[in-house]
């Protein structure tokens, strides 16, 4: 206990002449980049659509990152960002809209764009290992844009 006092004091004292010895120094390292964990690419509903959907853990985030190419309909409103459990979402629906059953998905977000690239964290109450979908919906109409798988 004594050695340990003599160990503390000594290097507080050293700290304070700025002199840290070199087990008390700080140490950083270098944040872990995003890792990639899945892409799969937008597939047609009720409009055509381009582009993909990855999946990236970024630190303790989960974020749904959109390619530079993705576009879907510039003219529907009220587009939403959503996910659902199933990996084919539309298999119930039928065409032209391909509606959404409530209570079979989640909203994640607003669309910020019809195209280009764009983000979206994921909330943390969103188990996207539960999610099998990702899909561009309409809201006001009831109406699936496009949808992409989550998993292979």
């Amino acid at each position: 206990m004594r050695t340990t006092t003599h160990i503390l004091a000594w290097s507080l004292a050293l700290a304070a002449l700025g002199a840290a010895p070199a087990m008390l120094q700080a140490t950083t390292s270098t944040p872990a980049r995003a890792a990639e964990t899945t892409t799969q690419a937008f597939r047609q509903a009720e409009k055509p659509v381009r582009g993909s959907v990855t999946v990236r853990r970024d630190g303790d985030r989960t974020l749904l990152v959109f390619s530079d190419d993705f576009r879907t309909s510039e003219s529907a409103p009220d587009l939403k960002v959503a996910v659902s459990p199933s990996p084919t979402p539309l298999a119930d629906s039928r065409p032209p809209a391909y509606p959404l059953k409530a209570g079979s998905y989640t909203v994640l977000a607003p669309l910020k764009s019809a195209s280009g690239a764009q983000t979206y964290v994921v909330p943390a109450s969103v188990d996207l290992s539960r999610q099998g979908s990702v899909l561009i919906w309409c809201e006001q109409f009831n109406a699936t844009m496009a949808w992409a798988p989550l998993h292979g």
